[in-house]
């Protein structure tokens, strides 16, 4: 019964828009063209990684279902971590030389002393960053997000800030069934 009030609570949350998860902390600048200028401290994450193709970026399933598996007591304590947002998607590389590496991060009740994955393929892994970004709504494809990383560059470097631009991130923060009020954002590394 738990269960299903877990997933029906889930369920009813991503319908009507509301958010229970609690989100990396971070502080913000706004600029110009909705752009934020974002600082995320030292902070836990946990992540994994894959090679993939262009055609395969935005396949991204197996790398969140090891992560899920992790927050659901795939861990060396078999403890059950929240959920949080965001989910980022590290795309690095060119053409069908890519490497993708997901992350979530890790709630403040864990964050001291995260337990050690189980999965070899998952790792704890301490981010501090930098980032610009702005916020979009809708659902996500491959094209929306080759797209948005575009744009947000050119705009970036039309404004003459500091980044770099090997690396962007893919991120999210809804459950794939919520339907109304999505929130997207594409990372630029500041250099």
């Amino acid at each position: 019964m738990i269960q299903l009030q877990t997933c029906l609570t889930v369920y009813f949350s991503s319908v009507t828009g509301q958010n229970e998860y609690g989100e990396a902390p971070y502080t913000s600048i706004q600029l110009e063209n909705e752009i934020e200028k974002r600082v995320y401290p030292l902070t836990n994450w946990v992540c994994t990684k894959k090679p993939a193709t262009q055609a395969e970026s935005n396949s991204q399933s197996s790398l969140f279902w090891k992560l899920f598996k992790y927050i659901d007591g795939g861990n060396v304590d078999s403890t059950k971590i929240p959920m949080t947002v965001p989910v980022t998607t590290a795309v690095s590389g060119n053409g069908d030389n890519l490497e993708l590496e997901m992350c979530f991060y890790i709630g403040s009740a864990h964050q001291a002393n995260p337990p050690a994955p189980t999965n070899p393929a998952v790792y704890i892994s301490p981010q501090q960053r930098t980032i610009y970004t702005r916020t979009i709504g809708g659902y996500m494809n491959s094209a929306s997000w080759m797209k948005e990383a575009s744009d947000l560059a050119t705009m970036l470097q039309g404004m003459e800030v500091a980044l770099n631009m090997d690396r962007y991130f893919k991120v999210g923060y809804d459950a794939p069934f919520k339907f109304w009020n999505r929130r997207n954002e594409v990372w630029y590394p500041a250099a």
